[in-house]
């Protein structure tokens, strides 16, 4: 049997984990935490990754069926649903479940053997100091594998305001690359900020939205940069740490987990991890994403966005933020300027 080591307990990792498992692959995740999901963010999922990997109930802590989008305190958009566009989730919750019918290691630091005293066909790492030989690693270990330049600030006051349980709020300002969010919370709301900033510019940002008693402070960096291709290349990375988080929204849960749907496939059919996700179109989406917030941070400006989101249709503004859109769809939103 072939045995794989899979490095972080998230999203990508645990879901890797659970879609190899009663195959020919014994997969074993280490998590160097005592739990997880513990990393701060807003617990969105978009809708359709049911198609991948079940929710389980009682991890959902509400339905998400419409959207409300701010630009400098303006309210541009109020869009309702009848269907479900996606899920507000315990992440903590959703991981534990899932973990528990995995092979899931906490407490479980993992660091790479110096390859050189090696043997180069042999995958040795330790595990809390004890070296152990796999057939494959794979990293999912996030944005603590990537240096700054790869990531940016997150911050967020978890309060106990009350939000419409279905509803989420984006608030977009012009002097910011990046986005305020009202998120609904099991006993409250989320109330954050992300951007292309100092984390004292986000916060003094973030009072202009800030509201109810906090009762807690948290923050973060989140990839930003798109698909890192020479991690793509070498084919053991999956997740934030490969690069799946979208650019312009900062979703990273939903495509985290396709990114370990591709890996497992690619793994028990025996294909190139690299050529199957260059197929899909997760990569084109990510790469769509990146090359629009690389094209505003050169021009210093987001005024590009700005049209997009005072002119678009909210439904083409909605399939852009779920990465579910075309080339005609990214015509009628940009112009030629992105195909």
């Amino acid at each position: 049997m072939t045995r794989i080591a899979i490095v972080g307990g998230g999203p990508a990792g645990i879901s890797l984990a659970y879609f190899l498992k009663g195959t020919k692959i014994d997969a074993t995740v280490y998590e160097s935490l005592d739990n997880v999901g513990l990393k701060p963010c807003a617990w969105g999922l978009m809708k359709g990754i049911e198609n991948y990997i079940p929710i389980p109930k009682e991890s959902i802590i509400s339905e998400i069926k419409g959207f409300k989008i701010y630009l400098d305190g303006k309210l541009l958009y109020d869009v309702r649903k009848r269907e479900n566009l996606g899920y507000i989730i315990d992440k903590p919750k959703f991981l534990r479940i899932l973990g528990e019918q995995v092979d899931l290691q906490l407490k479980s630091k993992v660091q790479e053997v110096n390859r050189k005293e090696k043997d180069e066909e042999k995958n040795i790492i330790k595990i809390n100091d004890k070296e152990e030989e796999f057939d494959k690693v794979i990293y999912a270990n996030g944005h603590y594998s990537l240096s700054k330049d790869y990531t940016i600030p997150a911050i967020q006051y978890i309060t106990d305001y009350k939000i419409d349980p279905e509803i989420v709020e984006m608030y977009f300002f012009s002097d910011l690359l990046g986005y305020g969010w009202i998120f609904p919370e099991e006993n409250g709301s989320k109330i954050g900020i992300g951007g292309y900033a100092t984390v004292d510019f986000l916060k003094e940002k973030l009072k202009k939205i800030l509201t109810g008693n906090t009762k807690k402070f948290e923050g973060a960096r989140v990839t930003d940069y798109g698909i890192i291709e020479d991690r793509l290349e070498n084919g053991n990375y999956i997740g934030e740490a490969l690069g799946t988080v979208y650019a312009v929204t900062g979703e990273g849960i939903r495509p985290s987990i396709i990114s370990s749907k591709i890996m497992a496939d690619s793994i028990l059919e025996g294909k190139d991890f690299s050529k199957e996700f260059k197929k899909s179109n997760l990569y084109f989406s990510m790469q769509v994403h990146a090359k629009i917030i690389k094209s505003s941070k050169g021009k210093n400006s987001i005024k590009g966005l700005e049209r997009v989101l005072l002119k678009a249709n909210p439904d083409l503004v909605l399939k852009f933020a779920m990465g579910d859109f075309t080339k005609l769809d990214l015509l009628k939103l940009f112009g030629s300027m992105i195909i």
